[in-house]
């Protein structure tokens, strides 16, 4: 076990992960710190071609050829964006800049600060490595002032350990994860000459396009506060913000242009669409688990209106994995959805928020209320045989108390007109409630019920973990 220490001297962390800092549209900056960054700080603490008589270079190459590290970091830091502003630059120019005669004032985007609440980062490397390399990453670290940006000091030291026991808080641990939704730079096999050589194209010719292509391979991690991917009944690849908020009241027809752009661009880019994606599936074949497309609304804050911020699609458990790769780029290349009604909403990448943020909707917790109300699966009333039966049709385990009412139990829920419950091009309607379920453990969402959870009606959130203790 190889294990990188890296205290941040000032407390703050700046780093741009994938080239949009100078767009100013950057919402969140690099965290935790990217393991491409580490191994790129320590070559430029001492070369590559062994320049001082301390190092020869094998061991960047034994640490670029590793698996992904095993990162300890804050799970969720504060993060500030800055300022943008003006600055001298280097050219001259006439009557530009006041205070700096004959030059020019340039434009400077500083990006995202970060701010953690624990200022220490740790890298665990599950591979040996011999004395002599080791003292060399111990001297290159020595040399390494600072990660990212130069505002970002760093100390950093390496040690090894011979055994798996490695300190460091499970809350704190981001591991590598294929089923994990956060996306981090990592380093590979060959990139120390591969830097090496664009290091040595730009000391002849410049930075030009033509000659520095970027290059950087990317891993996925499971955030510490993410269930394992083995407790969970599904996963959603990707999660949309909309640049303004969509009425609540609109769930249903939210859902139906979400699920309407996802098959139309997943065709033109993939081809036909799995049946657990378009629905159209013989008895019993998915065991009643489909996609689901989901319209998050603003709940559970005092001032919730329960306006739809963003939507998401939500894949069962055991899908192909090809088919979840498909699916997450087809909805990452969706720029607006259009409605029935001829209206439209844009997406927007640039800013994130708690609606959006999958932490709002997956638990793990034992009390779940719905957001926006379940319908039954049968014309008749609802009551404790259609919760039941509602539970173990969307896979969840059969609920120790449940309570079911015709208003939202929580801020901002929405409550519908029976009309509103269909949707678009049907008009049939069926009982509808919402529901607040407890379960005897904690249960991991996304949990949505009833007969309308494929357009997400009777999705469910958690409860405040303090009601737990009851």
């Amino acid at each position: 076990m190889l294990v990188f220490d890296v205290e941040l001297l000032h407390g703050t962390y700046r780093a741009d992960p994938d080239g949009s800092a100078s767009t100013g549209r950057q919402a969140n900056g690099e965290w935790p710190p990217a393991p491409s960054r580490l191994l790129a700080a320590l070559i430029a603490a001492d070369g590559t071609g062994g320049q001082s008589s301390r190092t020869t270079g094998a061991e960047l190459e034994q640490l670029a050829a590793a698996d992904p590290p095993v990162i300890y970091a804050d799970p969720d830091p504060h993060h500030q964006s800055l300022e943008e502003r003006y600055v001298a630059g280097q050219y001259r120019a006439r009557s530009q800049q006041q205070e700096y005669v004959a030059r020019k004032g340039v434009l400077v985007r500083p990006g995202v600060r970060i701010a953690p609440r624990y200022p220490r980062v740790r890298f665990v490397y599950d591979f040996e490595i011999g004395d002599d390399d080791l003292a060399a990453l111990g001297y290159r670290a020595a040399r390494v002032g600072y990660l990212g940006c130069a505002d970002s000091p760093v100390n950093i030291t390496v040690t090894r350990l011979a055994d798996q026991s490695v300190e460091g808080s499970e809350d704190m641990l981001w591991a590598p994860d294929p089923d994990g939704q956060e996306i981090v730079n990592v380093h590979a096999d060959g990139d120390v000459a591969r830097w090496a050589a664009a290091f040595g194209a730009w000391s002849k010719h410049g930075a030009t396009r033509s000659r520095t292509r970027r290059y950087q391979p990317r891993a996925l991690y499971r955030h510490p506060l993410d269930p394992p991917a083995d407790t969970q009944l599904g996963r959603v690849p990707v999660w949309l913000r909309f640049q303004r908020p969509v009425p609540g009241r609109r769930a249903a027809v939210v859902a139906h242009g979400l699920k309407k752009a996802t098959l139309k661009r997943y065709q033109q880019d993939h081809g036909d669409p799995p049946s657990w994606l378009h629905g159209h599936v013989n008895d019993g074949e998915f065991d009643y688990q489909l996609a689901r497309f989901l319209a998050l609304p603003n709940v559970g804050h005092p001032h919730s209106d329960g306006k739809i911020h963003g939507a998401a699609v939500w894949v069962p458990r055991g899908v192909d994995e090809i088919d979840v790769r498909n699916l997450a780029n087809t909805l990452s290349s969706i720029q607006s959805l259009s409605f029935a009604d001829g209206s439209r909403v844009t997406v927007d990448r640039s800013r994130r928020s708690w609606t959006t943020d999958p932490r709002r909707w997956q638990g793990p917790a034992r009390r779940w209320v719905t957001v926006l109300p379940a319908v039954s699966d049968r014309h008749q009333r609802i009551d404790s045989t259609a919760v039941i039966r509602w539970c173990e049709q969307a896979g969840l385990p059969e609920p120790v108390q449940f309570r079911i009412s015709r208003k939202p139990f929580l801020p901002g829920g929405v409550d519908l007109h029976p009309i509103e419950t269909r949707r678009p091009g049907h008009t049939q309607s069926r009982p509808y409630a919402h529901v607040g379920l407890i379960f005897e453990v904690p249960v991991t969402g996304l949990v949505v019920i009833g007969s309308a959870r494929s357009y997400g009606l009777g999705l469910c959130a958690p409860c405040d973990p303090r009601e737990d203790q009851a």
